[in-house]
């Protein structure tokens, strides 16, 4: 059947029978008013009776006649009845073809099905099938653009029918929307074979615009199957985009003034040809790669790039189905190893945690037990060298060379008289000014023996050999007398006059009166005596350095049978702690094998009160002194309630307060701390052994040190108590060098199973690669914006060739 090219009535044999051309009366514009008119002559009676078939209502009119709707008599089923009016003109041969080909075509379910011939009668006509689903233009003039899963399935069982016709010898030629019906049962039926021919026929046929291939356009063309493939492929463009490929307003345009029909022809080819893949221009997301490019090479403007037949198509299609169909298991097959590999790592990353926080757990805690044995080594380490101090400071206070420079230099009258003027001062600062009696003591000739005598000990002990063979650092020694003016003193450089400490009263200081705090340098000088024992004293800052100090302070008595007298003097020695031998090395124990700066000694202020943790010494102040500099004006303290947290030996979480220091940026992080207190031995009794070459004769200091003894408890060698000191040592350990091997091992093995994860992944996915190559697996495509559906449906120009 060919479709008329006039403004007519399609001349389809079957429409859409629903009757809304006959009901609808309401006039909307020049098209409704003009169909209209079409209705108002439509005829009334059929052209003829047709044997055992009932005429019952007009359908339709085209160039060669009329198509009207029956029954069968016999059956009861639908028909449709096309009669010939008009012979004048009419090329029979072609009618005959058309009739000969439906026929032939009969045994096809996707083919109208011809029913009947009346060729011989008058006016000729033939009955058909009727498929009262209207037509796929009608279809796709209400919805648009169809589902992808429809319009594929039409798709495919249109090339079915196409293909059944191409292996009986027949080319359709005029593959359209328009000539696709649609049956009840939603099957395609190919209808319309008006341009058909033969495969072997060499005579050119004209199909519709926008749905025949570029070739096809010419007077000269040869039919062949790749026309109704490139047909095809438009159908199915024209259902998934609303749209015949290549159809915009530009293009119409350009075939509206080409003037004659080769002009059209032509215009129409080189529009084709020169445009790029209509397939690019296709915004669906929902289209699979293969389905994309089954249609792109129907598409394609080439011939011999184009499917040769229609069966390729169809086997593509079902290579598609197969592989749509084996997709699930293929997704389960990359999915499932991925699914596994993600659950192994899950259970591997919480294997790994688990293990590190074990070993976290294991090595922290013996690290802090470590730690702790190391604190306490500390603080013996450092009892041991103060013990060396006292030992030191006893020594030289007994000394009989010392001793009888003492007597001398306190028995000279210009001093008595100096000493007893400064003694009698209302209070320590009160003495300060009295001047005259200080400048007596520093010229006093008797008195500059003893400070010589001073300077030279103070020169043996800080040089590389002293008297114990071993170098003990010391900052100063002074003499004081019982009411606590200081009138001989050596420091270990020189100071000035205006700085000597000669004719200063000291008495608020914990050397001289032994207690726990320094006192006010308002204190009455009648409420201090002096100490009755060896004193090692709370730590002080210096006031010409900033440094902090200790001193370690003996009582003289130069009459030991008078019972009631006074002590005589108090020998005094000072030493920064930052000298000790244990802070100067900044080690806990001697060959501890450690990093440099991983472990570190610190000394700590214990006395309750403001100053309680404050940091006495520590590496980053040895830092700063070496290179000139001081902290002296900032206070750096443990917390008051940490320092009992770990005197009571609980691990806690420590951040040394030295990192807030300028240079301190090394100290900061976390480290492990112990803190343990430093105690003192009892005193030195009468019956030790006296270091060689040192006299003890005539000295009170064994005795007094006895009763200080007896006072405080017993020797902490035979299991008694020992005296505390206002001092405790922090020893420090950075946290990250503890966890330092745990960590290393934590980062290999996640290094290691993200190269394992990484390589199954690589191997994954290139076997997915070229299973999805091998197999023509649909990919991703790129998404373009979705383009609205062109609702005017294109007017379906069919150009015939006589």
């Amino acid at each position: 059947m060919s479709n008329p090219s006039s403004p007519s009535p399609p001349d389809d044999l079957n429409g859409n029978l629903d009757d809304r051309s006959i009901e609808h009366t309401q006039a909307q514009g020049s098209l409704d008013q003009a169909a209209a008119r079409r209705r108002s002559m439509m005829p009334t009676m059929p052209p003829a009776e047709v044997p055992g078939v009932r005429v019952e209502r007009f359908l339709g009119a085209g160039a060669f006649g009329q198509v009207w709707v029956g029954k069968n008599l016999n059956t009861g089923r639908g028909v449709a009845v096309k009669f010939y009016l008009h012979r004048g003109g009419v090329n029979w041969s072609l009618l005959s073809r058309e009739v000969k080909n439906l026929v032939q075509l009969s045994g096809d379910r996707h083919v109208v099905q011809v029913l009947e011939v009346g060729w011989d009668a008058d006016p000729p006509y033939y009955v058909m099938e009727l498929v009262a689903g209207g037509s796929l233009e009608d279809l796709l003039r209400r919805r648009g653009r169809l589902p992808l899963s429809e319009a594929v399935g039409l798709f495919q069982k249109i090339c079915v029918g196409l293909n059944h016709c191409h292996s009986k010898g027949v080319l359709h030629c005029d593959i359209k929307p328009a000539n696709i019906l649609i049956a009840d049962d939603n099957e395609p039926r190919l209808a319309d074979f008006g341009q058909s021919r033969m495969s072997h026929d060499q005579t050119p046929a004209m199909g519709t615009l926008f749905y025949m291939a570029p070739e096809q356009a010419d007077f000269h063309s040869t039919p062949n199957s790749g026309w109704d493939v490139y047909a095809a492929g438009a159908l199915l463009y024209r259902m998934l985009s609303g749209n015949a490929p290549h159809r915009d307003q530009s293009l119409l345009s350009q075939l509206d003034t080409a003037g004659s029909l080769p002009g059209r022809l032509a215009r129409y080819r080189e529009a084709i040809s020169a445009a790029p893949p209509a397939v690019d221009s296709l915004s669906r997301r929902d289209i699979d790669r293969p389905l994309r490019r089954i249609l792109q090479k129907c598409l394609n403007v080439e011939p011999n790039q184009r499917y040769s037949n229609m069966q390729q198509v169809i086997d593509d299609l079902q290579r598609r189905e197969v592989k749509q169909q084996q997709r699930p298991m293929m997704l389960l097959g990359i999915a499932g190893p991925l699914l596994l590999l993600i659950a192994t790592c899950a259970y591997a990353y919480r294997g790994i945690n688990g293990a590190t926080e074990t070993a976290t757990t294991a090595l922290r805690r013996e690290a802090f037990g470590s730690n702790q044995l190391a604190a306490r080594f500390a603080a013996q380490t450092l009892e041991t060298e103060i013990e060396h101090y006292f030992h030191l400071a006893e020594a030289e206070a007994t000394r009989v060379e010392f001793n009888d420079l003492l007597r001398d230099t306190l028995a000279d009258r210009e001093v008595e008289s100096a000493l007893n003027e400064l003694g009698t001062s209302k209070s320590p600062r009160a003495a300060l000014s009295k001047t005259a009696a200080r400048d007596t003591l520093l010229d006093n000739p008797t008195r500059l023996r003893l400070n010589d005598y001073l300077q030279q000990r103070l020169q043996s002990h800080t040089s590389d050999t002293g008297l114990s063979g071993e170098r003990q650092p010391l900052d100063s020694l002074f003499v004081i007398d019982s009411s606590g003016t200081t009138f001989a003193s050596a420091f270990g450089g020189s100071v000035p006059r205006n700085k000597n400490s000669a004719g200063r009263n000291f008495a608020f200081r914990t050397y001289f009166h032994g207690g726990q705090d320094e006192l006010p340098a308002t204190v009455s000088l009648d409420q201090v005596d002096p100490l009755e024992a060896t004193h090692l004293s709370s730590a002080f800052q210096s006031t010409s350095t900033g440094l902090w100090k200790v001193a370690i302070s003996a009582p003289i008595d130069l009459h030991p049978d008078d019972e009631d007298q006074r002590v005589d003097a108090i020998f005094v020695a000072t030493i920064n702690v930052g000298d000790f031998e244990l802070l100067r090395e900044n080690d806990v124990a001697p060959n501890h094998p450690r990093r440099s700066g991983s472990q570190v000694a610190v000394l700590v202020e214990a006395r309750q009160g403001p100053l309680r943790g404050t940091v006495l010494q520590h590496p980053l102040m040895d830092q700063h002194r070496r290179t000139g500099e001081s902290l002296s004006d900032s206070r750096f303290q443990v917390d008051s309630d940490l320092v009992d947290q770990l005197l009571e030996g609980g691990d806690v979480g420590y951040r040394d307060p030295m990192a807030q220091a300028p240079g301190g940026k090394a100290y900061a992080g976390e480290w492990i701390a112990a803190m343990q207190p430093v105690t003192l031995p009892r005193p030195l009794s009468s019956e030790e052994d006296e270091e060689p070459g040192v006299d003890r004769s005539g000295s009170g200091v064994a005795g007094v040190a006895q009763r200080e003894s007896t006072s405080r408890g017993a020797s902490s060698s035979n299991g008694a108590q020992k005296r505390p000191t206002d001092l405790l040592v922090l020893v420090q350990y950075r946290l990250s060098d503890v966890l330092g091997p745990v960590g290393e091992l934590r980062r290999s093995l996640f290094r290691e199973g993200l190269t394992t994860i990484a390589s199954i992944l690589l191997v994954t996915f290139i076997l997915w690669w070229v299973v999805r190559r091998s197999g023509d697996d649909e990919g991703t495509t790129t998404p373009h914006p979705v383009e609205p559906s062109d609702s005017t449906a294109e007017p379906g120009e069919t150009m015939p060739v006589n």
